[in-house]
Parts: structure tokens; C-alpha cells; sequence
């Protein structure tokens, strides 16, 4: 059998499809962008131009994709001005999210992930890109996603957003929570990632008036992932005295975690809002079932690691 060499030109559009799903769509955008016309055309489809996410999570950091001016300046000189009105999304990473923000209007996007961004970062952005900011940042936006928030999240409301997800590597307070509540009245779903202790529980506990006064509702809370994280934000939202939830939730927690936090599952401080799961999902930990953690959990169908 003699050898063949076979070129992307000799590939059929669906098989190209295929192959460019499987790679990374900055590295696509940026190695076939202006290479002919028909690459031009498959890559620039809406499947490939919706979502750019500049960003690669490495460890408990982010990096940033863009890794040269050379390809900075490309994106913003050739390939995000061709696609501008195509984008709905974009994850960014501190170091080149202004130029990318401000290197076109982006009529259609309606979510916005800001990664290793601190105060200083924030304020620049918002006075040198406030013409963009000003759409993604509105309470009337339909973004329905805000990912990765930080202790440095500005505040605002965001009636339309239905999932968040938040990330730091300093403490979250009762006081952020309460703050998150108020910026997304209406979320559903809350995913958190963070190792760091609280530092300011002991004092909120003792102070009885500041408890009854503070208590966190989520009122359309449905999915709760606490996963990845220090005790204390088990004790945040398992504590009844911190946190008010609705009936119906899917609580996803580690099994040692609630373990520990429950006191062996005998603990009544947590009683309340655990008989509110009515699904209750361990990533590690339990492998099989346990009837003391189920008469805890009275209300929830219960999925042991590698089974749900």
C-alpha cells in the first residue's frame, strides 16, 4: 500500500467540523483565521464564535490563553472585529481583557466571566470600557450565567441570572453572602469554591441580634454545590441560623465534610435544612449506604460516589 498525505483542503466540511470541535476554539480562530476562504468560512460558524473563553484553569489558577502581543494584537486587529456581533459569551483573564472589551461592540453577548481580576482592575474597567460595561453590567441584561465571583464583585441586581458560581482565595463572610442574595434574588443554582476559614464567624455567632436580623434567604434556590469547600461555608448554609432555604434543594457536599459538620449526623443546628434536600449527591466520601445519614436526610433520594 503506498503512503498518502491528506491536507484539511481534501477533508469534507463535516469532517472538518468534527476535528476543529475537538481542538481549542482560540487556537482555531487564531491558526486558520485568513487561511482561505472555506476554512474561513467553517471556523468562523457560530458554533466556534459564541463562546471564546480565553482563559484555562490551572490548579486552583487561572492562565490566560493569550500567550504573545503577537497574538493579542491579531484578535484584536483582525479576528474579534470580524465576529463581534456573533460573540454571547466571553471568559477573560485580567492581563487582556481590556483590550479585548474595548476593541469592539458586542451587541449579542450576555455573559461575562472576569478571571484573576482584583479591585484596581476593576475600577480601570469600568472608566476606560464603561460603553461596554454599561450593557453587560445592567440589571436589565438576559445573562442568565455569572461565573467565578470574587469578593471584589461591585454589587448591582441581576434579575435575569439563574446560575452563579463563586471562587476566591480569601475568606467569604456571612456579609457576602448576604450580598450575593440581594445582587441575584432570583437564582437558582450556586456553586462555591473556597479553602480559606471565615474570619469574622466567632463574632456574628455571638451576637444574637445580628443573627435573627441577617439570615440569608434564597428563595429560588434549587441546586446548592458545596463540593469544594472549608467547613465553615457547610456551616454557612447548613446552619438555619445563617440560612434560610426553600424545600426541594439538590445539595451536592462531600461525605466527610457533612459528616464531621452534622456531628455524625446527630447534629440539630443543620437538622432543619437538611430535612429540606430532597437529592443529596457525594462526589467522594460514602460508597454505600448509611441509615443514620438517611434519617438525617429524611426528605432525600441519596447518590453514593460512582452511582448517580
Amino acid at each position: 500500500m503506498s503512503n498518502s498525505c491528506v491536507g484539511l483542503n481534501d477533508l469534507p466540511d463535516e469532517i472538518l467540523m468534527i476535528i476543529f470541535k475537538k481542538l481549542n476554539t482560540i487556537d482555531v480562530l487564531y491558526s486558520l483565521h485568513g487561511s482561505n476562504q472555506r476554512l474561513h468560512k467553517i471556523v468562523y460558524d457560530p458554533i466556534f464564535t459564541s463562546c471564546l473563553t480565553f482563559v484555562k484553569r490551572f490548579s486552583h489558577n487561572f492562565i490566560n490563553l493569550i500567550c504573545s502581543d503577537m497574538m493579542l494584537n491579531r484578535f484584536c486587529s483582525q479576528i474579534l472585529p470580524e465576529i463581534h456581533d456573533k460573540i454571547k459569551w466571553l471568559n477573560l483573564e485580567s492581563s487582556s481583557m481590556k483590550h479585548v472589551l474595548c476593541t469592539a461592540d458586542y451587541p449579542n453577548l450576555y455573559g461575562l466571566g472576569l478571571y484573576n481580576i482584583d479591585e484596581e482592575s476593576i475600577r480601570c474597567l469600568f472608566t476606560e470600557a464603561k460603553q461596554v460595561l454599561c450593557h453587560i453590567y445592567s440589571y436589565s441584561s438576559p445573562m442568565q450565567y455569572y461565573s467565578y465571583i470574587t469578593n471584589n464583585f461591585p454589587d448591582g441586581l441581576f434579575k435575569y441570572v439563574r446560575v452563579v458560581s463563586l471562587f476566591d482565595e480569601h475568606p467569604f463572610e456571612h456579609e457576602f453572602f448576604l450580598r450575593i442574595q440581594k445582587s441575584f434574588p432570583f437564582m437558582e443554582r450556586l456553586c462555591v469554591i473556597n479553602h480559606k476559614s471565615q474570619n469574622h464567624k466567632q463574632s456574628y455567632e455571638s451576637n444574637n441580634d445580628n443573627r435573627i436580623s441577617s439570615v440569608i434567604e434564597y428563595s429560588f434556590l434549587s441546586e446548592l454545590d458545596i463540593d469544594d469547600v472549608h467547613d465553615d461555608y457547610i456551616e454557612q448554609f447548613l446552619f438555619d441560623t445563617k440560612t434560610y432555604l426553600q424545600s426541594n434543594v439538590l445539595l451536592y457536599i462531600n461525605y466527610e465534610s457533612l459528616k464531621r459538620l452534622t456531628h455524625n449526623f446527630k447534629r440539630d443546628a443543620t437538622r432543619i435544612n437538611c430535612a429540606k434536600v430532597n437529592e443529596l449527591k457525594f462526589r467522594s466520601g460514602a460508597k454505600c449506604p448509611n441509615s443514620s445519614l438517611q434519617e438525617y436526610f429524611p426528605n432525600a433520594k441519596i447518590y453514593y460516589r460512582g452511582i448517580f
